[in-house]
């Protein structure tokens, strides 16, 4: 499960600009939140994988992700995309019992309510979509008493997708094999550090080896182990960002033992060595 780094002793909110062409996502493959999410498409057009569902989402849609969700976003030939997305910690949420047993309990924990799009031309679209815009600037900003108005916001946010909840069409069975998947990618989550074959990954289905590979071409776009090994390259990013251990400590806590193949693995995804990687992070964040 993808962990959101909230900035220590602020709200649990995380937000954030991003754009699929030029791969500045937090996580480039299908991945589940601990946390709720919303994505608002500023330009052009991304296609939005969630369980068994695949659809477009243009200039001025929103897109909630309820928490445990199975969901990525892909690219369209020849967009150039740019969109927003709003993490919102479940511990948040729950702060006040009486709104949250009313309000956002039911929603939360139901698996059936997976997403909601909302349309650009639909009016919650458009002021949930300035709501998050006001957030993404109280958080740079930081006036005087920014974090109420985050709540207030935050609030307005949650009151549309309790009443697309309560107010939309009946919700659909819960998509079995995406319930697999999420399974199986999970378990991957919890142990990508250890020695894992696909017979182990097929085993948390639990499915034969050609399921598990069937599936996770269908909700991932990827094999069993293209999935785990992009995964761990992703966390050898973060702990090459966040910690000063050296490269052979990270590839053995990735699960790659083998230094050599971890270099080659990673040069051919990002296009530079794992060192090169730090280098250009620490020059980044001197200039900031």
């Amino acid at each position: 499960m993808e962990s959101i780094q909230y900035e220590p002793g602020h709200l649990p909110v995380y937000t954030c600009r991003e754009c699929l062409h030029t791969h500045q996502v937090h996580s480039e493959i299908a991945h589940v939140h601990k946390d709720i999410e919303l994505i608002s498409v500023l330009k052009g057009s991304v296609q939005c994988q969630t369980g068994g569902s695949v659809f477009e989402l243009h200039t001025g849609d929103v897109c909630f992700i309820n928490r445990g969700q199975l969901h990525a976003l892909y690219e369209r030939p020849s967009q150039v995309d740019s969109h927003r997305v709003l993490v919102i910690g479940t511990a948040l949420l729950t702060q006040i019992p009486g709104i949250y047993e009313k309000y956002i309990q039911g929603f939360l924990e139901d698996i059936r309510f997976s997403h909601v799009r909302f349309e650009g031309k639909d009016s919650p679209a458009a002021q949930i979509s300035a709501a998050m815009d006001r957030i993404e600037a109280l958080q740079e900003e930081k006036p005087d008493g920014y974090e109420l108005e985050i709540l207030s916001r935050l609030y307005d946010i949650i009151s549309h997708l309790y009443q697309a909840y309560t107010q939309g069409p009946s919700l659909p069975v819960p998509d079995g094999n995406a319930l697999i998947q999420q399974k199986m990618t999970e378990f991957i989550y919890r142990h990508y550090s250890k020695a894992l074959s696909l017979d182990d990954i097929a085993a948390a289905g639990p499915v034969s080896r050609s399921q598990c590979s069937r599936l996770f071409k269908q909700y991932t776009r990827l094999t069993p182990i293209q999935f785990l090994n992009k995964h761990r390259l992703e966390m050898s990013c973060e702990k090459l960002r966040r910690t000063s251990a050296s490269v052979a400590e990270i590839a053995a806590a990735c699960g790659i033992g083998d230094q050599s193949y971890f270099n080659r693995l990673f040069h051919r995804a990002y296009g530079v060595t794992p060192l090169e990687y730090r280098k250009t992070d620490r020059a980044l964040k001197e200039e900031a």
